[in-house]
């Protein structure tokens, strides 16, 4: 059983949760979680740690705007900017002067734009059903659901959300409705529901994604992973980043969902690891 620590970090005016397991392993990865009502590092990667603590100094935060870190006002737009001088602050804090990265859906944009700023900061990265390509247009039906959570937050539409991210909604069982109830008590939060609204509120002319030229000059090693039959960020998402970062590979998984850490946890984590190591 891998034990995770708990700690509160500072950094800058800010203060981020981080859950760390494998602390002084040689290498270390910085898990990005996904961005909707309730989401924290550990709701998108509490298994995760299991199979890397044992190799990696596994770092699992919660963003800032999300579950336990700081809850600033954010002028629209401008959330991944804030996250990525936060995740770089972090990173000094720490003293780590390099780690690898593994994005969830906006962790996987987050993770690009961190490769876009300072890519000596960082090893490889995997991006699982990344957001902010741009060929995606307006959002998924699945993905409008997400964004308007709020206006109704009940525990039957948690559920609905939940089993909007799986292939296979039965994965869960009967557990679905109690881990909907657990995450929506997060997502209650008066501070995560401001959050959530102001990520969602964009500035004309932003958004997730960077320009065509910036991802060209990543020059970092870039798994983007997505499940085959992901509603809420369609795998073109992907195949798009694919053709513009140069040093990049794509795999599909089938049968899964947005949550491939989850749906098909053994497939990613096989293929996470082999890709890390340099074996895939």
């Amino acid at each position: 059983m891998t034990t995770t620590i708990h700690t509160d970090v500072k950094v800058g005016e800010h203060t981020i949760r981080l859950n760390r397991a494998g602390e002084g392993n040689p290498e270390a990865i910085l898990f990005l979680h996904g961005s909707g009502p309730g989401a924290t590092g550990m709701s998108n990667f509490a298994q995760t740690i299991e199979a890397f603590a044992d190799v990696y100094d596994c770092l699992v935060i919660d963003q800032i705007g999300w579950g336990d870190s700081s809850h600033p006002d954010t002028a629209p737009g401008a959330r991944l900017r804030q996250n990525t001088d936060a995740v770089l602050a972090l990173l000094d804090e720490l003293g780590l002067d390099r780690v690898h990265l593994v994005g969830n859906s906006l962790g996987g944009a987050l993770a690009l734009h961190l490769l876009a700023r300072a890519p000596e900061r960082f090893g490889k990265a995997i991006g699982m059903g990344a957001a902010g390509a741009g060929n995606m247009g307006a959002p998924t039906p699945a993905m409008f659901r997400l964004i308007s959570f709020y206006d109704d937050p009940t525990p039957r539409a948690m559920a609905e959300l939940i089993s909007f991210m799986l292939h296979d909604p039965d994965l869960f069982g009967d557990r679905l409705d109690a881990i909907a109830e657990e995450r929506l008590a997060t997502a209650l939060r008066p501070e995560v529901e401001r959050s959530h609204r102001q990520t969602f509120t964009m500035a004309p002319g932003s958004g997730l994604g960077l320009p065509e030229i910036a991802l060209k000059r990543i020059p970092n090693e870039v798994l983007f992973v997505h499940g085959r039959e992901d509603v809420i960020v369609p795998p073109e998402g992907s195949e798009w980043f694919v053709r513009r970062v140069p040093n990049s590979r794509l795999y599909l998984i089938p049968h899964c969902g947005h949550w491939t850490q989850i749906e098909q946890a053994e497939t990613f984590n096989n293929v996470a690891r082999a890709f890390l190591a340099g074996q895939l």
